[in-house]
């Protein structure tokens, strides 16, 4: 049995080393709080304010929100900055915001969605492409590959055996497929959910899967 560790992932927020600027201030820096489960991946303390069309320049008791709070409409930065920003939402999120759903790889290019509007402590940034639902994915090293027989691209599908509960009750048994394996020297193994799909399968915490090539 190939087991692999299961790790949700929030909503939130790549940016280029040039919408940094525009956000936060020429030649401002990325402040790492964390570092993240990838190696060189870091949450840092700044947070992006994402609004709709619709709702920009809205009170604040109008304007968008992902739950009841007014203020709860900020996505986490991650770092490193990347060549392109990408915003990488849950499909509950998509559809609180109003948008189609756009399922890809993180870091490919999709085509032109509506508009969100970025808005910084200094500046704001309409943003027409890059608004994902990250595909389903593993993180796999090369050892890993090797010894798994595993190749980059390949299509696995994963099921739920512990659902990081202290009771493990699987309440929710479910098997996830349409898996995207992605080998690379910089990776460690780890399957990565979002929100949406952790919680379909009531995993708390980290879960464990089997892989199934």
């Amino acid at each position: 049995m190939i087991t692999i560790p299961i790790e949700t992932s929030a909503r939130h927020i790549h940016l280029s080393a040039r919408d940094v600027g525009i956000l936060f201030g020429e030649g401002y820096q990325l402040t790492p709080i964390k570092k993240l489960s990838q190696p060189g991946q870091y949450a840092c303390a700044e947070l992006v304010e994402i609004q709709s069309k619709e709702s920009w320049g809205l009170a604040p008791h109008l304007d968008f929100t992902f739950g009841k709070s007014c203020d709860h409409n900020q996505l986490r930065v991650l770092g490193p900055a990347r060549d392109k920003t990408q915003v990488e939402l849950s499909w509950s999120d998509f559809l609180s915001l109003g948008l189609s759903p756009q399922v890809a790889l993180s870091g490919e290019t999709t085509a032109p969605s509506e508009k969100i509007i970025l808005i910084g402590p200094y500046g704001e940034l309409p943003l027409t492409s890059g608004i994902i639902i990250a595909k389903r994915h593993i993180h796999c090293s090369l050892a890993k590959a090797k010894a798994y027989e595993l190749a980059d691209r390949q299509i696995v599908s994963v099921k739920v055996i512990d659902d990081g509960s202290e009771e493990k009750l699987l309440s929710r048994r479910v098997t996830f497929h349409e898996i995207v394996v992605r080998v690379s020297e910089n990776f460690d193994w780890q399957l990565h959910l979002d929100v949406d799909e952790a919680n379909a399968a009531g995993i708390r915490g980290l879960g464990i899967g089997e892989v199934i090539k």
